[in-house]
């Protein structure tokens, strides 16, 4: 039966799990870079602005301002909270794995999946 590990040997977990760790930042980073994320991001932020002029013209908000958003293949809304003065959507699309855009009153927020 093997022992507790000799303390050599921690240095060269901590240097694994470091190279590891390396690599998430940069796969998120390359995905945000791509077309199929930048489509769904600026979807993201018209819906933001949609939103905003939709409260201001009628003075509260309201998810009919939406029906002409053109989401890009792939993308979909989902309304995940909703009242008169605060609502939470989620922007994902099947292109952009791990990644989802929340729109609030608040602005647009990138939020990564787990």
């Amino acid at each position: 039966m093997p022992g507790p590990r000799s303390p050599t040997s921690w240095p060269l977990l901590l240097l694994a799990a470091a190279a590891l760790s390396a690599c998430v930042p940069t796969a998120v980073t390359e995905r945000l870079a791509g077309p199929a994320a930048q489509a769904v991001e600026r979807a993201a932020y018209e819906t933001y602005h949609r939103m905003e002029l939709g409260r201001l013209r009628l003075g509260t908000y309201t998810t009919n301002v939406l029906v002409d958003v053109e989401l890009p293949r792939g993308a979909r809304v989902t309304v995940e909270a909703f009242t008169g003065d605060d609502y939470r959507l989620r922007l994902d699309s099947d292109f952009v794995e791990g990644i989802a855009w929340h729109v609030t009153p608040r602005g647009v927020r990138r939020v990564i999946l787990r």
